[in-house]
């Protein structure tokens, strides 16, 4: 029973802080959000104290259907750092940094250093994904900058996107903060379109899972306190 209370604790203090940047952005930003397949990057304010976590790490295990089309079409990752790829080529670890940029902005993003470059063998074309951001808001997403072959393309790309509810489906409590296990991120038609556009090859198929995203969210060392919910008499 006492677990049970302390989960539902974990996913109300979760929600708490996926809902900040809705609560502080400024009237109608999320309505704001640009709905063609360009989505500007550009420097936003950060919102003062907004974060969903300043230290922890983070790991992307990309899905089974995403790994099968790599293979047939002869793509590989590669990970810029401080991107760690895993051992077996089927994941890649980010952390979770107390750095400038790591907080929530008012569109509603975490900034994560690093991102990814993919090889297409192929056509010999290096798409590069930086910056990378985990968004909140208006849904839960990885986007990032796009350039082919080192000329910049793109400021903003959705690259694989989720639902809330998926999301905090994997929220847990843990001995230094909270954790959401293995939240799914689903491909994009725009990353679809992308793709097929660069390099020529079959794109993945927009709606498969790209991957699932496991972030381990910290408060060790404490000058930060996580995120609070109301309490009831």
């Amino acid at each position: 029973m006492r677990m049970h209370a302390l989960r539902r604790l974990t996913v109300l203090a979760a929600v708490a802080a996926l809902s900040v940047p809705l609560a502080l952005a400024s009237p109608g930003a999320a309505a704001q959000q640009p709905t063609n397949t360009t989505r500007t990057a550009a420097a936003a304010e950060p919102l003062p104290g907004a974060y969903i976590s300043p230290w922890g790490d983070a790991q992307v295990e990309i899905g089974d259907e995403t790994l099968a089309w790599m293979e047939r079409e002869g793509i590989t990752l590669e990970a810029i750092s401080p991107f760690v790829m895993d051992a077996d080529g089927r994941g890649f670890s980010m952390p979770i940094g107390s750095t400038a940029g790591d907080g929530l902005d008012s569109k509603g993003r975490i900034f994560y250093p690093g991102g990814l470059k993919v090889h297409h063998q192929g056509s010999g074309k290096t798409i590069t994904l930086k910056s990378t951001f985990i968004r909140v808001m208006p849904t839960p997403a990885y986007s990032a900058g796009v350039s082919i072959d080192g000329k910049a393309l793109l400021e903003e790309v959705v690259i694989a996107e989720s639902t809330y509810s998926e999301v905090m489906a994997g929220a847990r409590p843990s001995t230094t903060g909270f954790r959401i296990n293995k939240a799914p991120f689903y491909v994009t038609q725009e990353a679809a379109n992308l793709i097929a556009v660069a390099t020529g090859a079959t794109a993945p198929r927009a709606g498969s899972l790209f991957g699932t995203l496991t972030p381990n969210f910290d408060y060790v060392p404490g000058t930060a306190k996580p995120p609070t919910v109301p309490t009831f008499p």
